[in-house]
């Protein structure tokens, strides 16, 4: 009869307390629901050290190796809102292993104790931080797919040995446990943490298999396009506006030809590096829009851009390799755009302009051939800019160089190329 009213009363806690729980989805929960069994073992380190050193320094220490069996039910899930990763639950514990007492350099005879432990138990869990980029679902945010998966735990409660050998300790003591459980899946789960036993504590790893639903979450899709491909942008703004429009000048490329192409080798004062920079027209449109490749390529990081541009420079389209996956991805740029291209930064040196800073006609070589061209001098406060420009090569500059205070930007022609392609595809 007794038995029948306990198993009556573990029933109606059950029912009260799932029943308790708003069976709407939320988007922050756990990996369990009250009324989950979970029952799992685990092998532990363990020693009375601390212990010890407080009790009995002189009499040395005792340790050992603690194999242990639980069973735990889940009994009660608050909810706050559409937040609930906390659960409430009791557990029943049995405990073995084989330990000895530590003397210096000699030790006792192994004994084998036996003993049980009843404890509250506590669970904190982070399901729902699965979050993707809203269009590349292959490309998880992993550390936040992998949270999902963790449940930080922490066990209280009281244990007694009913054997302890030649333990220094009485038969009743606290019994508690902390770490994280590792769900593999919906039910099964390793687990790691430290545990307290009746005066002795240590390390262990173990896991569980529960049975019984797991709480549902709504599926958050957070759009991370926009930072995704901001990174990009950003990257290819700045490489590009630095190797092209130094000072936010640039000069006419019209006269590029579909399939034409330069390279340009750029040093720096500061140091030996060279980046080389291959730039050519691949396709021009009927509305006057064209499409650009672009390479950077100096020795470890090597990059390549296809883009297009309108009449005015507004960059239209971005073409580039993801470095995670290899794919090429495209993007439509967007007037509210993190990185912009600053078109009303940019500018073509008018006529008045070119008069009034041109020195001089000279001669000048580069590995791409002798051109006659005219040199360009516009100073600025705490900097300086020249061009060599000539009508005679595609997008009129020969070199350029940008110097201020501290550092000189070199920039020249070394090669005039033909027969260029796409190599993102598309067109």
């Amino acid at each position: 009869m007794k038995r029948v009213v306990s198993i009556s009363i573990i029933l109606l806690i059950i029912t009260f307390t799932v029943s308790a729980v708003e069976k709407d989805e939320v988007w922050w929960g756990s990996n369990y629901m009250p009324g989950n069994v979970a029952i799992g073992g685990t092998i532990s380190i363990e020693s009375d050290y601390w212990s010890s050193l407080a009790s009995i320094p002189s009499g040395g220490y005792e340790s050992g190796f603690g194999v242990a069996g639980q069973a735990e039910l889940l009994l009660y899930k608050p909810v706050f809102g559409a937040i609930s990763p906390v659960d409430f639950g009791v557990a029943a514990k049995a405990r073995t292993g084989f330990f000895f007492r530590n003397y210096g350099s000699s030790s006792s005879e192994p004994w084998f104790p036996v003993g049980a432990a009843v404890m509250g138990t506590a669970h904190f869990g982070f399901k729902g931080f699965d979050i993707h980029f809203s269009e590349f679902n292959d490309s998880p945010i992993n550390f936040f797919n992998i949270l999902s998966r963790f449940d930080y735990f922490i066990n209280l409660g009281v244990a007694f040995d009913i054997l302890n050998g030649d333990s220094s300790y009485g038969p009743l003591g606290l019994a508690g446990a902390t770490g994280v459980n590792y769900f593999v899946n919906d039910n099964f789960m390793v687990n790691a943490g430290y545990n307290l036993w009746n005066g002795y504590s240590g390390y262990y790893v173990g896991g569980s298999f529960k049975i019984g639903p797991s709480q549902k979450t709504k599926d958050i899709s957070i759009d991370l396009d926009i930072l995704y491909y901001q990174v990009y942008l950003a990257q290819f703004y700045s490489v590009y506006w630095y190797t092209n429009y130094a000072g936010g000048f640039y000069f006419d490329d019209s006269n590029y030809k579909e399939g034409q192409g330069t390279e340009w080798k750029l040093t720096s004062s500061d140091d030996n590096d060279e980046l080389i920079m291959k730039k050519s027209l691949l396709k021009l449109n009927t509305d006057g829009s064209r499409w650009w490749q672009v390479k950077y390529i100096d020795g470890s990081d090597d990059f390549i851009y296809e883009f297009l541009l309108d009449k005015e420079y507004n960059l239209l389209k971005l073409k580039f390799i993801d470095e995670d996956t290899g794919r090429v991805r495209e993007y439509t740029a967007k007037e509210d755009d993190l990185a912009v291209y600053k078109t009303a930064d940019m500018r073509a040196i008018d006529d008045s302009e070119y008069k009034e800073w041109k020195t001089e006609t000279v001669k000048i070589k580069t590995d791409a051939g002798t051109f006659t061209a005219d040199h360009i001098v516009h100073p600025e406060e705490d900097l300086s800019y020249e061009w060599w420009i000539s009508s005679d090569v595609p997008g009129e500059m020969i070199k350029y160089e940008w110097k201020d205070s501290e550092e000189t930007i070199t920039g020249e022609l070394i090669n005039i190329t033909s027969g260029n392609k796409s190599e993102l595809g598309g067109f």
